[in-house]
């Protein structure tokens, strides 16, 4: 009997809305683990008051019910790939929609640890989903100002759950030069968007007389290495994911070459987006690889066109049975 390696990658290839329902199962099955030993989530020094409230606000449920931190962290994972996998369908980055993106999505996640837990980065991500299709479509949109004085608000908020993120405004500005003609009056609504929380929590502190907390709300920028336990399991996890995110970026790069001005402009866009979301855990990181989550959201669109473009799929597939493979072995050391 021949073995068909082509299984996941031919099921999710396809536009059936049923999809949806396999993806939550399936998610569900690949990230048991983490439902049956809870990984509870311990705040640090770079993470953002918002992000400390979360905590403080559900540490009486969580001392009684841990399970509520697996769930609440699964319901990010999967409304973040179901969303950003309908973002890429409607902006037609590939030839037909699919739902290798959702699944890519689950799947890396699964394979890091560190990125089950409830974590100031997976918040984050949500946050981006949204605003992805907003600076992609600045391309089209004649007003764009309001969109762009949002953007620039989310992306403040950001950095009240992580302050590095703050950063991320660089990729705004990124989408403003790639898909909009320079408009001054758009790039200072662009920053007074970004600028604008401050101001409202700086009147905040100014009235109630806690200028004092100004500080741990914008600390001091250092770069450090996070500090990492470099074993076999570190090295099989980043070869797992070098592999596929290299290969799909490489992949992309070919094929895109063929497709409209606007398509190759996103997928530039998601590789900016990639390199400024490895970036920003370097900045205050105290160690682990959560905060790292922040460049899944980009990682699953390369991972997904590892699966996608090529014709012959037997090495795509392998990997992500390695993978699976890998997600089961957690089973047994959670």
């Amino acid at each position: 009997m021949r073995l068909n390696v082509t299984t996941v990658i031919r099921f999710f290839s396809g536009n059936n809305p049923l999809n949806v329902f396999i993806l939550f199962f399936l998610g569900i099955l690949i990230k048991l683990p983490y439902f049956l030993t809870p990984l509870i989530p311990q705040a640090s020094t770079t993470d953002g008051f918002l992000y400390l409230q979360l905590l403080n606000w559900l540490q009486p449920a969580g001392n009684g019910f841990a399970t509520i931190y697996p769930i609440i962290t699964y319901l990010f994972l999967f409304t973040q790939a179901v969303t950003f996998n309908g973002l890429i369908n409607d902006l037609k980055l590939f030839s037909s929609p699919q739902y290798l993106i959702g699944f890519a999505y689950l799947f890396i996640t699964s394979i890091v640890p560190d990125w089950n837990v409830l974590s100031p980065g997976l918040i984050i991500n949500s946050i981006m989903v949204w605003a992805l299709p907003y600076m992609i479509g600045l391309y089209h949109n004649q007003k764009p100002k309001g969109h762009l004085f949002n953007i620039g608000f989310g992306f403040g908020v950001c950095s009240f759950i992580y302050f590095p993120s703050v950063y991320l405004m660089l990729l705004l500005i990124i989408a403003l030069a790639l898909f909009r003609p320079l408009r001054i009056s758009e790039w200072l609504v662009t920053i007074v968007g970004v600028f604008t929380p401050f101001y409202f929590l700086m009147v905040y502190f100014f009235v109630w007389d806690h200028m004092g907390q100004v500080s741990k709300i914008i600390p001091r920028h250092r770069l450090v290495v996070p500090n990492l336990l470099y074993n076999w399991q570190f090295w099989l996890s980043f070869s797992l994911l070098a592999v596929s995110v290299v290969i799909g970026l490489l992949l992309s790069m070919r094929y895109t070459t063929r497709m409209v001005v606007q398509v190759r402009k996103s997928w530039s866009l998601m590789l900016y987006y990639l390199a400024l979301a490895f970036f920003l855990p370097f900045i205050n990181n105290y160690g682990g690889l959560n905060h790292f989550i922040i460049a899944a959201v980009p990682m699953s669109i390369f991972c997904a066109a590892f699966y996608w473009f090529p014709r012959k799929k037997l090495v795509p597939e392998l990997i992500i049975w390695v993978g699976f493979t890998w997600i089961v072995f957690h089973y047994f050391s959670a």
